[in-house]
């Protein structure tokens, strides 16, 4: 099983203006491209499960409707804090599975099908990849943010990053980091491929763990 960390940065290493940016609103800040949107899908399709935190289904009121491996809907694992809103199209996705991952239990919209992990006092990065593993998952895209991101990185659990960067910097001391708030260690990366599209560039590494 391989965990594929995807994300857009900016030149100073933010993942957004702020933590609750949608897709439209990335577009139209130059934080992503049509290129972009499309290198994203292309990772989607090789996977059959997605990892984000909350703030992402926030921002958009629900799932990435996009098929997978083998055409498939990927499973999506939700860290989450707090309740969603009843509101979000989210509960509706019913052809899609959505699993929200929280240390306590959170209320479940009755007839929407999620279903909810409980990590309690375990490693919630650790906890996930085993899930995935006992589970027979091939391949996992991880979305972040930064602290979930994080959560990852510092269990050595991310095999490859697929990195584009945005020609733009955003320079604002509240806007999340790509990791946040910090590793244990420093992470290396060997880069595999790289190509630009439009002053976007795409990076494609593999984790180096030591």
């Amino acid at each position: 099983m391989k965990i594929v960390n995807v994300m857009a940065s900016s030149l100073d290493g933010r993942i957004g203006v702020h933590d609750r940016e949608g897709d439209v609103e990335r577009l139209n800040v130059g934080m992503s491209n049509p290129s972009d949107q499309q290198h994203l899908r292309q990772q989607i399709e090789s996977c059959d499960a997605i990892i984000v935190g909350a703030s992402s289904v926030r921002a958009n009121g629900s799932c990435l409707d996009h098929p997978g491996k083998n055409k498939q809907p990927p499973v999506w694992f939700i860290f989450a804090q707090t309740p969603l809103p009843e509101s979000f199209a989210f509960w509706a996705q019913k052809h899609i599975r959505r699993v929200l991952v929280s240390a306590s239990p959170l209320p479940i919209v009755e007839g929407s099908g999620v279903e909810n992990l409980i990590y309690g006092s375990a490693n919630p990065g650790m906890f996930l990849a085993l899930y995935l593993k006992i589970h027979n998952f091939d391949r996992a895209l991880l979305f972040g943010g930064g602290v979930v991101n994080s959560w990852f990185y510092n269990q050595k659990l991310v095999d490859h990053l697929e990195l584009t960067l945005a020609p733009m910097m955003i320079g604002k001391a509240n806007a999340p980091y790509l990791v946040a708030p910090e590793l244990t260690q420093a992470v290396q990366f060997l880069l595999d491929s790289s190509h630009a599209s439009e002053s976007f560039v795409f990076l494609s590494y593999s984790v180096i763990y030591k």
